[in-house]
């Protein structure tokens, strides 16, 4: 799938500026539950953000914690995704248009747990969606275990943020290299291939799923699965699906661009998916502030696309994904 147009029908690079974005990946450091594993994590502060935000000309940011409230269990892990949330929520109410924040779930409590703090999150709390991460203990979202979280989120529609984590399988292999730089992206992979061979995308279609960081290898590898899994199969007791099914899954999930903005990912994603489904993403404030005007300039300078396409990607796609953070930004440019 192609969206890229002519060149000589792009508008010049000095027209095509990103403003008014919307980061949809963006975290906040709490001393609540778990944070990135890292070996010390960096300095984070709302206004510390806000600061950040108006350099660069991020109109909001939508906050995240998906790992958090994964490494407890049972009732414990459940009041902690509902602390973890209820300060997400007060940031939010603190700062209504540059903000927005997606649940946390607690992955290891019973599934009638996961499910009270979905509900309370998003009708009592008003989130705007729901985080969690590609696995959790080596069992990949696709899996049918996670079939009760998928249908509950199928039937409400919701906004799915998907952030990997390293495998627990991996750390043999990790070459001592941090696991952001590889290892996330290979986990991310692992989930999109799942969710598409096991059936899961088609099955909760209702579901808007965002992938983080370009989703990962799968750009490069896609005509790879396409066609090996065309040879080989889906997996044991798995249907078979075409090439066209498997392009046609890929295409249907969302992919922010955190890290994902050089020529040869903009290329491979145009291929993959429509224009309306990529993401601008920062990942504060894990990656520092000084990454954010690089991004922003890849994406202002490639040629593929139009100054139209940089507005979708900086805001209007995004917007489609946050309808109720869209309105209270537009009642506020109104007043």
């Amino acid at each position: 799938m192609s969206n890229i147009q002519n060149n000589d029908k792009q508008s010049p690079p000095s027209t095509r500026k990103m403003t008014g974005i919307i980061d949809v990946h963006s975290h906040i450091i709490t001393n609540l539950g778990s944070q990135a594993p890292m070996d010390k994590l960096p300095p984070w502060s709302i206004e510390q953000s806000l600061s950040l935000m108006d350099a660069n000309g991020i109109a909001a940011s939508v906050l995240s914690l998906p790992d958090s409230a994964s490494h407890a269990e049972g009732p414990e892990a459940c009041q902690l995704a509902r602390r973890i949330n209820e300060q997400l929520a007060d940031i939010v109410s603190k700062h209504p248009t540059r903000f927005g924040a997606m649940a946390t779930l607690p992955a290891l409590a019973a599934t009638d747990g996961v499910l009270g703090e979905m509900a309370y999150a998003l009708d009592a709390l008003k989130l705007d969606g729901i985080a969690t991460t590609t696995s959790t203990n080596d069992i990949y979202l696709g899996d049918t275990r996670y079939d009760p979280w998928f249908e509950e989120m199928n039937r409400r529609s919701v906004t799915l943020f998907v952030h990997p984590v390293p495998a627990r399988a991996s750390r043999s292999v990790d070459l001592g290299i941090d696991v952001s730089i590889l290892e996330f992206m290979f986990d991310t992979t692992r989930m999109l291939t799942n969710m598409i061979f096991s059936g899961a995308k088609n099955r909760f279609s209702n579901i808007k799923i965002i992938s983080t960081h370009g989703g990962g290898t799968i750009p490069y590898l896609m005509t790879r699965i396409e066609t090996l899994g065309k040879v080989f199969g889906p997996g044991k007791g798995r249907a078979r699906l075409s090439p066209e099914e498997i392009r046609e899954g890929l295409a249907s999930f969302y992919y922010d661009l955190t890290a994902a903005t050089s020529p040869a990912q903009l290329f491979g994603l145009q291929q993959m998916v429509p224009l309306s489904h990529l993401l601008m993403g920062f990942d504060n404030p894990f990656m520092p502030g000084w990454t954010f005007p690089p991004a922003i300039q890849d994406m202002q300078r490639w040629n593929g696309f139009s100054a139209t396409d940089v507005s979708a990607i900086a805001h209007q796609n995004a917007e489609s994904l946050y309808p109720v953070l869209a309105e209270r930004m537009q009642r506020s440019k109104a007043a």
